[in-house]
C-alpha cells in the first residue's frame, strides 16, 4: 500500500511541474503550506512592485487607532486582532507569534510595512530589530526585504539636511512608515497631531520608545533636547541601528534575498551619510532623565538596558549620561 501511495505521490508531482511548465501558473495542488509567504518573499526578491502588490493584496485590514504605551512583555491589541487574522490568512495554526517572530508573524509585519506604510502599528521594535539582524528563513528574508524596500522608497525624505521643522516631521513620519515598532511619537508628530493634543507617555518629552532610541549606539543620549528635534534624533537613532541590521542580516539571507539588499542598501547606506541635523540644548538634566528612568522603571516599562543600546556620552547601560 505505502509503495503504492508513494508513486501516486510522485505522479501527483509530475503533473503540478508538467502543468506549471506548461501553463506557466502554479497550479492549486503545488501549493504548500508556505506559498503565501514565498509569494510575498519572491516578489520582493524580485523587486517588482506590480508582483508585490499581487502578493500583499486581499489580507485583512488594520483600522488606524490611538497608540497604547505597553509593558515589555505585553502584547498589543493588534497582535491578537487583525495581524493574527493575517498571520492565520498567511496559513499560520498559531496566530500572530512575535516572540520569537515566525514566518507568518514576520511576513505579516511586511505586508503592514508595504500595504500600509506603518511601523508603528508594530509592537516591541528590538524583536523585530533581532530578527532583521539573525533570522534565518522565507519569514526573516521577507520582513528584511521589506523593511529595506520602505527604507529605500523613505531615504530622499530622511538623507538630508533637517533644520527646518518641515523637514524633521517629515523625515519621523518616513521613519515610522519604514521600520517596525517604530516610536509612535514620531508618527503622531510627522502626521501633523498638534503636541498638546498628544498624551504624555506618547509626547516628545516622555515617551519610553524616545527615551530608548536616543540611548541607542547612534543617539545622542536619553537627555538629549526637546520637543521635535529631540524626537528626530530617536527617530534617527533608530533608523541608523535598523540599517545596521539590514547589513548584519546580509550572512543570514538567502542568496536571490541577498542580492536585492544589497542593491536597497546601496540607496539607504548613503542617505544615512547624509543626515545633517542641527544640535540644540538639553532641557532636560541627566538627574531628570534618571529620575525619569526610574519612574518608568517603578511602572515596568525601562528605557535603557544592556550595553548594546549605549550612545555617546551616555552611561554604559546606554542610560543617562554619568553626573558631572
Amino acid at each position: 500500500m505505502f509503495p503504492r501511495m508513494r508513486r501516486v505521490g510522485g505522479l501527483a508531482r509530475l503533473a503540478c511541474v508538467a502543468s506549471v511548465l506548461m501553463s506557466g501558473v502554479l497550479a492549486g495542488a503545488c501549493k504548500g503550506p508556505m506559498a503565501k509567504i514565498d509569494a510575498v518573499r519572491e516578489s520582493l526578491e524580485k523587486d517588482d512592485a506590480a508582483a508585490i502588490a499581487s502578493a500583499t493584496e486581499g489580507y485583512p485590514a488594520c483600522a488606524d487607532a490611538p497608540p497604547v504605551a505597553l509593558l515589555p512583555t505585553q502584547p498589543s491589541p493588534r497582535d491578537t486582532g487583525c495581524f493574527a487574522e493575517i498571520a492565520n490568512a498567511l496559513g499560520s495554526k498559531k496566530g500572530f507569534v512575535a516572540k520569537p517572530p515566525d514566518h507568518a508573524a514576520s511576513t505579516t509585519v511586511a505586508i503592514v510595512l508595504l500595504r500600509d506604510g506603518r511601523g508603528d502599528w508594530v509592537a516591541h521594535v528590538d524583536d523585530w530589530l533581532g530578527s532583521i539582524k539573525t533570522g534565518k528563513g522565507a519569514g526573516a528574508d521577507t520582513l528584511r526585504l521589506a523593511v529595506a524596500r520602505k527604507m529605500a522608497e523613505a531615504a530622499p525624505r530622511v538623507g538630508k539636511k533637517l533644520e527646518e521643522e518641515k523637514d524633521a516631521l517629515d523625515a519621523m513620519k518616513a521613519v515610522a512608515s519604514a521600520i517596525p515598532g517604530a516610536c509612535p511619537t514620531y508618527w503622531l508628530l510627522g502626521s501633523g497631531t498638534d503636541p498638546s493634543k498628544i498624551a504624555a507617555e506618547h509626547s516628545a518629552d516622555h515617551a519610553a520608545c524616545v527615551h530608548r532610541d536616543l540611548a541607542r549606539r547612534e543617539g545622542p543620549g536619553s537627555s538629549y533636547g526637546s520637543g521635535t528635534f529631540r524626537a528626530l534624533e530617536g527617530s534617527l537613532a533608530l533608523w541608523r541601528e535598523t540599517e545596521r541590521a539590514l547589513r548584519l542580516g546580509l550572512a543570514s539571507a538567502a542568496p536571490a534575498a541577498k542580492a536585492t539588499l544589497e542593491n536597497k542598501l546601496k540607496v539607504i547606506e548613503p542617505a544615512t551619510q547624509a543626515i545633517a541635523t542641527k544640535r540644540i540644548a538639553s532641557a532636560s538634566t541627566p538627574e531628570t532623565v534618571m529620575m525619569l528612568g526610574e519612574v518608568h522603571a517603578d511602572a515596568g516599562i525601562p528605557l535603557w538596558k544592556g550595553k548594546d543600546a549605549g550612545a555617546d556620552g551616555g552611561g554604559a547601560d546606554g542610560g543617562p549620561p554619568p553626573k558631572k
